[in-house]
């Protein structure tokens, strides 16, 4: 383990020593669903990301993203017998995005993207159909995904950021715009 933890360390300051325009970064989050719950719940569990930069031109910086939110939450049925149903909600997000500075610093960004989202549900109640195949418990969803967000740098490497995704999805699992909220940091490399 330590081992592991020593070597990921290293890893870390080698990719920052060496790429002196930082073109990747690397985020973890906090989601909260700000108009659906999933199902009882808008609490998020984890957010992770990664992002390149491949255009700078001028103040603007263009790049591509990849986005992963896992929603977890435990809906209790009152019924006889009481029955405990375990939901996990998964957000798979590639995306385009632009950044732009906002101060003459440029310590603080406004970044806007445009992608498309995969929504895997799982849990709920699921049952064997007349071929003895599970059905139910595992669906599907996707839809075009709108993104603003600011981010505030601490150091040239590490920083804050909060951002709003609108996703307009249609599926089994969803057929609504569910809109999430994600606070949370990141390192650039």
């Amino acid at each position: 383990m330590i081992r592991s933890i020593t070597c990921v360390l290293l890893l870390v300051c080698v990719l920052s020593t060496s790429a002196q325009d930082k073109k990747w970064s690397i985020e973890v989050s906090y989601p909260v669903s700000v108009n659906d719950a999933f199902p009882s719940s808008n609490e998020g569990t984890i957010g992770v990301g990664v992002k390149y930069r491949f255009v700078q031109e001028g103040k603007f910086t263009l790049g591509v993203s990849l986005d992963g939110t896992r929603f977890a939450t435990t809906v209790i049925n009152d019924s006889d017998p009481v029955q405990e149903l375990k939901y996990r909600d998964f957000f798979f997000q590639p995306r385009l995005f632009a950044e732009v500075p906002l101060s003459q610093n440029g310590k603080f960004r406004l970044s806007g993207g445009i992608g498309w989202t995969w929504l895997y549900s799982k849990g709920g109640v699921a049952f064997l159909n007349e071929f003895g195949r599970v059905e139910g418990g595992e669906e599907w969803a996707d839809g075009l995904n709108l993104n603003v967000g600011l981010t505030y740098d601490i150091t040239p490497s590490i920083f804050v950021q909060t951002q709003y995704d609108l996703m307009f999805l249609s599926g089994v699992a969803s057929d609504r715009n569910i809109g999430l909220i994600k606070v949370g940091g990141g390192f650039r490399f």
